[in-house]
């Protein structure tokens, strides 16, 4: 979490986390991953009385290949849930982790910016209601659930500095 400058008079007006979408690309490879250890697991019971080595061999496949799913899915949702989006009376930042690899915090101080547009393109994000966050240096937040709202709290704190 960014420190917040208390002395100087910064307050947290939202913190949001991002838009639940984010977890859909890596349940479906999960999903994938899931298959093909079950697969593996098939070829080693049907095989197991005429083809040893490829019982064998594909049941410890099946034990690694599962082993490694559980350990990069459960990463990646441990990874994914601390993404966030902290709005303040003088900034707005993005943090966002890949558990022990690397993380990135972006911060956007309203004194380098004085508009955001808030987008939302597709069926999908107006279904959903998740968009973009534009700011006028064009860097962009994207996943943000309500974006027209989280505009909207973004220009309140900008005219309340």
């Amino acid at each position: 979490m960014p420190e917040l400058d208390v002395k100087s008079g910064e307050v947290v007006i939202s913190l949001i986390h991002e838009h639940w979408v984010k977890y859909v690309r890596p349940v479906f490879i999960f999903a994938l991953l899931m298959i093909a250890v079950v697969f593996f697991f098939y070829i080693g019971g049907v095989s197991v009385t005429h083809y040893e080595w490829l019982s064998d061999s594909s049941f410890l496949l099946g034990v690694l290949l599962l082993f490694v799913t559980f350990h990069w899915f459960f990463a990646m949702l441990l990874s994914k849930s601390v993404d966030h989006i902290v709005i303040t009376n003088r900034r707005v930042v993005q943090v966002r982790t890949l558990l022990f690899f690397y993380e990135d915090m972006n911060e956007i101080s309203f004194d380098k910016v004085k508009t955001v547009d808030a987008q939302k393109n597709g069926f999908w994000q107006n279904i959903l209601s998740f968009g973009t966050l534009i700011f006028e240096n064009k860097y962009e937040i994207t996943l943000v659930p309500h974006p027209t709202r989280a505009a909207k709290d973004i220009e309140q704190a900008m005219g309340r500095r």
